[in-house]
């Protein structure tokens, strides 16, 4: 019989997690170089980036690729990804990047038109499912928790728009991660943690493409067909407010006919 899974007990982040980040106290921010925001180079990494670029529009696909930036500019200023704040808080790079990368597979067709699932609950699934199957593929030498990394990230999917909210009391890191980084390329909620040359530098990285537009559109549809989703209990704080970001002024751009046409 096999035996069950240990998992690593990690210390947790308080909420609200925004006031966390700014109690640390920590030195000034400061600019990082690109290359500090690459996606991390292995095989799992880079199939996900292929897989979630072919599921989901580009303006959602990049927003995804953006929360990892931005996930990652707060973990360093932090001080959550030095080697002692990583034995005590669980974080892991590649890890952080799929839970960003696929965060939002629920914006595709199918998680909007064809499941009634609320966005972050499809998305949360679909995600375990996929890291899991990577399973098969993954080279003996190049092994990872991947049962593990599949539930912290479909965890962390799940809850990011109500933590938005602070609805716990504390969060493992990759669901503070994920909800700080996806509210900082919202509504800049995490402003003061991301160099202002480091916020340009991740929308020219990946662009912006309209991405509010494309937002209000999908999530309006997705609100009006599933009445009492996640979604919905959120949207009003973000629309019409998320045209009016300061820290993105001059970078929203447009929807092209491409994107705009797989809404």
């Amino acid at each position: 019989m096999p035996s069950s899974p240990t998992f690593c007990r990690h210390q947790t982040i308080p909420g609200p997690l925004v006031q966390t980040i700014a109690s640390l106290n920590r030195p000034p921010i400061t600019a990082k170089p690109s290359s500090f925001y690459d996606v991390p180079d292995t095989p799992i990494c880079l199939r996900a980036v292929e897989v979630i670029k072919k599921e989901i529009p580009d303006w959602a696909a990049n927003h995804c690729f953006r929360t990892y930036a931005f996930g990652l500019a707060i973990a360093n200023y932090a001080g959550f990804d030095t080697e002692q704040a990583k034995l005590e808080l669980g974080f892991d790079k590649e890890l952080h990047f799929l839970t960003c990368a696929l965060h939002e597979w629920g914006m595709g067709e199918e998680g909007i038109n064809q499941s009634k699932l609320s966005l972050e609950l499809w998305s949360a699934i679909r995600a375990r499912e996929w890291i899991i199957e990577q399973q098969s593929s993954t080279p003996e030498g190049e092994m990872r928790p991947l049962q593990e990394w599949a539930d912290l990230a479909a965890e962390a999917i799940a809850r990011h728009t109500i933590e938005f909210r602070g609805f716990s009391k504390t969060v493992n890191i990759h669901t503070a991660l994920l909800t700080l980084g996806s509210g900082q390329d919202l509504m800049g909620l995490s402003s003061a943690f991301v160099h202002p040359d480091d916020i340009k530098l991740i929308c020219k990285k990946w662009p912006r493409l309209g991405y509010v537009d494309g937002l209000r559109a999908l999530t309006k549809e997705e609100v009006r067909q599933k009445p009492g989703c996640l979604f919905e209990g959120c949207w009003g704080d973000f629309d019409p407010g998320m045209y009016s970001v300061s820290c993105f002024k001059g970078l929203q751009g447009s929807l092209t006919k491409r994107v705009s046409a797989r809404l």
